[in-house]
């Protein structure tokens, strides 16, 4: 069972692993890591609310409903999540796409302030 702590540590460690890929020319690689990122964090606020989902779609959904529809977190986050999906999934399906070091450096530097905003947000949630 995922934990809100063990989210935000696989969030950190994806956040390392998204820019050591990236310092590799690994840019589809490192978009992957970057939206994970982002899929981790949200996955931890829904727990902190007891919604407990899965599916990568449903956790979309639900942090977009949750959190940025209702104004509780700024949307731009949700917005970010939702690019950086499509991003991730053209990535890793289409072959003929071409991220750019920049693209992706936008990404991760996106998926860094979703990790810092958590943590602030979730700083006093329960070990």
């Amino acid at each position: 069972m995922n934990t809100v702590p063990a989210l935000l540590d696989k969030a950190k460690d994806s956040l390392h692993g998204a820019r050591l890929l990236a310092s590799e020319g690994l840019y589809d690689c490192a978009m992957s890591r970057a939206y994970f990122i982002m899929h981790y964090v949200a996955e931890a606020f829904l727990l902190t609310v007891k919604i407990d989902v899965h599916d990568p779609q449903s956790i979309v959904d639900a942090f977009g409903q949750r959190f940025s529809y209702t104004g509780v977190l700024p949307p731009v986050f949700h917005r970010w999540l939702l690019e950086a999906e499509e991003l991730r999934n053209q990535a890793d399906f289409d072959t003929n796409l071409c991220l750019t070091r920049d693209a992706v450096a936008e990404q991760i530097d996106r998926a860094r302030a979703f990790l810092n905003m958590a943590r602030e947000e979730l700083a006093d949630f329960p070990r």
